[in-house]
């Protein structure tokens, strides 16, 4: 059975954790593994590449990286519009990315 998922960033992969960071705003390598099920050491490669070329920024936070897509990409506008039309490709994980909780539960609530 062959792979639907475009490879327009080199793998699919690499497409993915774009197309998740892109739909998330910011997240970190484990939770995109997570969310996208993909191996951890294949989304870190992702998206130390992409550190490189600039597409996306991190910052670390005690040992935690968060990553997000380069406000100072020169292309940041036309590339997010791309990678959520890109998105609409991937419904299961888009479905899966926009049904995770962002924010934490208020104290004492009921499940």
């Amino acid at each position: 059975m062959l792979d639907a998922t475009p490879k327009l960033f080199g793998t699919a992969t690499r497409t993915k954790v774009l197309v998740g960071l892109a739909l998330l705003g910011e997240s970190y390598p484990r939770e995109l593994s997570r969310l996208l099920g993909l191996p951890l050491m294949s989304v870190q490669r992702a998206i130390d590449a992409f550190d490189q070329e600039g597409v996306t920024a991190s910052r670390i936070f005690g040992v935690q990286r968060q990553v997000r897509l380069n406000p100072r990409y020169f292309a940041l506008p036309q590339l997010r519009e791309l990678l959520l039309r890109l998105g609409e490709s991937l419904p299961e994980e888009r479905r899966t990315i926009e049904q995770q909780r962002r924010r934490p539960r208020r104290a004492r609530k009921a499940l």
